[in-house]
């Protein structure tokens, strides 16, 4: 990954003689106690059942691993759907959940890049007619 600033200014080596394809926190970590780490910090988000129409916790998680200057990028995401037939006979495809997928690069502990591969699942958890008006969060990673 190039920075612009190393653009800007036309240098040959990293400003700070850093790695510019590592996530700074987590560099230098093996990938369990990197992804042990990334848990850890964002835990707290995804605790609880969610009640909003536009993905709060998500746009916060992604917010904090900007905060926490790990080089990350979404990579995709999905509504997981379900046929349901109602009471009138009529069959629908409701959503009943979403998921996000995710990569952070990081330098590990043998001084390779990596990159961890996540996924933020939001499994509705509301009425049948509605089952995303509550839904709760889990992130895997991998």
């Amino acid at each position: 990954m190039i920075k612009l600033k190393d653009l800007l200014f036309e240098i040959d080596e990293p400003l700070g003689g850093g790695n510019t394809h590592g996530s700074e926190p987590i560099d230098g970590k093996s990938k369990t106690n990197a992804k042990n780490w990334i848990h850890n910090k964002i835990s707290s988000i995804t605790k609880g059942f969610f009640h909003d129409e536009y993905w709060q916790p998500i746009q916060k998680l992604y917010k904090e691993f900007d905060r926490l200057g790990l080089q990350w990028v979404m990579t995709g995401n999905k509504y997981i759907e379900k046929p349901v037939i109602f009471s009138d006979g009529q069959r629908h495809v409701i959503p009943v959940g979403k998921t996000w997928t995710f990569e952070i690069r990081f330098v590990n502990n043998r001084d390779k890049e990596d990159t961890i591969y996540g996924t933020i699942t939001a499994a509705g958890a509301g009425p049948n007619d509605d089952p995303l008006d509550s839904y709760d969060l889990t992130v895997t990673m991998g």
